[in-house]
């Protein structure tokens, strides 16, 4: 080959490698810019341009119900324009569409705001009571974000709380604190955002009153006299008198810029001969908004002790005495120097927890003493001159009974029955009188098997006794005989009586016989 041969093809050789790095080299020039990527069109629709940028002719691609281009292609330069239907939708709506030119392509995407609205479920008047309450105010809306505005000082006492989507409504949630004033108030809470609003009236009643600076009104003296005592309210009210006290003038006066109206009130009383109290109750609405003390008090009152605190609330009940929880010292009222019948006494299963019973022989007039359901441990009658007549049942942790020179000649721990809750949990039971002539402690309840616990009974210190019966026995269900009394103590002198057969006794063959 010669040399000419050898650069001819040399030359062809770079020709073709030449042709090889342009194809490998070539570059896309393809192009598409938008004036907007985004469209967000208002609740009544409308429509969008956007202009297109391109190297070529641009195209157009995507499909919506709601909105859509109104050309599907263009040159570059020229408007996309875009028609957006009006919502009817309650949420924000999206779609998207593409721009093609050649190979390159742009988003544009479309969003659609819902048409917000806001409209009160619940009444746009709300009352409400003096006490602390939750609001709860429903609505039909979208508003993502509602603003609070109260009236007045209504943010003082209406709290915001929380916002709950329930079942496709809101509930909105409010703390309206308690109204401590004599005044109803009110305050209109505006909801509002996204160009929508609403209004609800809250009314809040005013705190129902009746107050006064004197809650404990005296005279002192027995003889005919009245006493005058202020009160001041916001409400109507009534008050009911006893028998001893007359409404003598109650005069109203002016409102103060409190509420509150002013009301001057006297009662007139007759002579009496002991200390006398009542307790008025002014009554509003069917509640007792206050209670006024109006004594009548003797000069020379009747001061006695009585030991146990249930024992004087349930006298100061009963109007006998006043006292206190924290000391023993009570005062003689009228029905306790003239009643002659007492009854102490509960039901149901909680016996009323009095453990000692003593200075009833302060009521000179008592005659009569019932006693039931108590956990009375000691009950000491004596002195009580006129007392004849004592009922007992159901004193199950009695250890003493002192009847000393008191008149009653029986004593009989139950009401009987095989079926009454006749038992004692005390070790032991001393009775001691002067006049007993009879004591009746037998009992053949069921309720020995199970809850008694007297071992011992001593009566030796009731000189008078004729007839002793002491037979505390049941059976149980295999006709063994239970007893839990062991020993039953007597003096001399009655054990005596017995063999001489003047004092009548009764008792278990398990029980023995002791002389003290």
């Amino acid at each position: 080959m010669n040399i000419k041969q050898i650069l001819s093809l040399s030359i062809a050789a770079a020709m073709v490698f030449s042709a090889c790095g342009e194809n490998e080299t070539q570059v896309d020039k393809s192009s598409v810019s938008l004036s907007a990527e985004t469209v967000e069109a208002a609740p009544e629709g409308g429509i969008y341009d956007i202009t297109v940028t391109s190297d070529s002719d641009w195209r157009v691609s995507g499909f919506c119900e709601w909105a859509r281009p109104l050309s599907e292609s263009g040159k570059s330069g020229e408007t996309l324009r875009i028609e957006v239907d009006p919502s009817n939708s309650r949420d924000i709506l999206t779609t998207e569409f593409k721009v093609f030119s050649g190979s390159a392509v742009k988003s544009v995407k479309v969003f659609s705001n819902p048409s917000f609205t806001m409209n009160l479920l619940t009444g746009n008047e709300v009352e409400l009571s003096s006490s602390t309450s939750t609001l709860k105010i429903k609505l039909d809306t979208n508003v993502p974000e509602i603003e609070t505005l109260f009236s007045g000082s209504g943010a003082d006492w209406v709290e915001y709380v929380s916002r709950q989507e329930v079942f496709g409504n809101t509930i909105l949630t409010f703390r309206v604190n308690a109204n401590e004033t004599y005044k109803d108030r009110e305050t209109e809470l505006t909801l509002s955002g996204n160009g929508k609003s609403a209004s609800v009236k809250i009314l809040q009643s005013q705190l129902d009153a009746i107050v006064t600076d004197t809650q404990k009104v005296v005279h002192t003296g027995l003889n005919a006299s009245s006493v005058t005592f202020g009160v001041r309210a916001n409400v109507d009210f009534t008050f009911e008198l006893p028998s001893w006290l007359t409404l003598v003038s109650q005069e109203k006066g002016a409102s103060g810029e409190d509420g509150l109206t002013t009301y001057t009130i006297t009662l007139s009383f007759g002579e009496n001969v002991a200390s006398r109290v009542a307790e008025l109750n002014f009554v509003s609405g069917g509640k007792v908004l206050l209670q006024v003390s109006v004594k009548q008090q003797n000069p020379d009152a009747v001061l006695f002790n009585i030991t146990d605190m249930i024992l004087r609330r349930e006298l100061v009940k009963k109007g006998w005495i006043l006292a206190s929880d924290s000391s023993t010292e009570c005062e003689l009222l009228e029905p306790g120097m003239t009643g002659t019948s007492l009854d102490i006494s509960t039901s149901g299963w909680n016996a009323l927890d009095v453990t000692v019973i003593d200075g009833l022989d302060n009521f000179h007039a008592l005659e009569s003493l019932s006693l039931n359901n108590l956990n009375v441990e000691t009950l000491n009658l004596d002195n009580c001159a006129k007392l004849n007549t004592l009922i007992i049942n159901k004193l199950p942790k009695l250890k003493e009974a002192i009847l000393g020179n008191c008149p009653i000649t029986v004593f009989k721990s139950y009401l009987g029955g095989m079926y009454s809750e006749d038992y004692f949990e005390q070790k032991s039971l001393k009775i001691s009188s002067e006049n007993l002539t009879e004591i009746n402690v037998s009992s053949e309840s069921n309720y020995i098997s199970y809850y008694d616990n007297c071992a011992e009974i001593d009566v030796a210190g009731c000189p008078k006794l004729s007839i002793l019966k002491a037979k505390r026995e049941t059976s149980d269900w295999y006709g063994n005989v239970i007893c839990h009394l062991e020993k039953l103590y007597v003096s001399q002198v009655q054990k005596d009586a017995i063999d001489a057969g003047t004092l009548t006794l009764e008792k278990s063959n398990q029980t023995e016989l002791v002389v003290r």
